[in-house]
């Protein structure tokens, strides 16, 4: 038997992402996101509205796309309270968001030189595409992102002989109805859990 459930969140198990990208000064900035599509080298990404990365995206940044194993779960949470903007929303301010201007040094990040693209690399994700930006796609409250994978790096502790990722040894972050989970157990719970 099934109850029709109250819609809050529908993230049913997506892979968390830290997207870099850059304004028009070149100042960096790093955002959580878990909403993508990925097929052959396209990705999609979908991204809130009157955010830093919205408005670097609509300027027309190109992106780095770096994807953080399930161990760097409290520093992709640590972004995702952080805004690099000059102020807070009703609802940032109900999650606890604050204001900050160099997230990475918050979270304990650091950035590694693109090949292809403007904005920066996170050191410790350890897949990363540098991404150039194709089209933006007003959805609303979001907007969609289109991008073309330019560059793919992998940390070679996940690489087979065949230069492939192991799957067995990859553990994503996980976005799973706001928990952040791996392939096991729940790591910890996102600042919006339960609202």
């Amino acid at each position: 038997m099934k109850n029709k459930s109250k819609l809050n969140s529908f993230y049913y198990g997506f892979p968390v992402f830290l997207v870099t990208t850059q304004d028009k000064d070149g100042n960096t900035n790093i955002s959580a996101a878990s909403s993508s599509i990925s097929l052959g080298e396209k990705l999609i990404i979908g991204i809130s509205k009157g955010g830093k990365t919205y408005n670097n995206l609509l300027a027309g940044s190109d992106a780095v796309i770096n994807i953080p194993d399930h161990t760097l779960w409290e520093k992709v949470e640590q972004i995702g309270k952080l805004t690099g903007g000059d102020s807070l929303s009703e609802n940032q301010t109900k999650w606890g968001v604050e204001i900050c201007h160099d997230k990475f040094a918050k979270a304990g990040l650091h950035t590694e030189a693109s090949v292809d693209v403007a904005p920066p690399r996170v050191a410790e994700c350890p897949i990363q595409a540098e991404c150039r930006l194709v089209s933006t796609s007003d959805k609303g409250r979001f907007m969609l992102a289109e991008l073309d994978i330019v560059n793919l790096w992998v940390e070679n502790a996940l690489l087979n002989e065949n230069g492939i990722v192991d799957s067995g040894k990859w553990k994503p972050l996980i976005f799973n109805f706001r928990e952040y989970t791996t392939v096991g157990d729940t790591l910890g719970f996102n600042v919006k859990y339960g609202n």
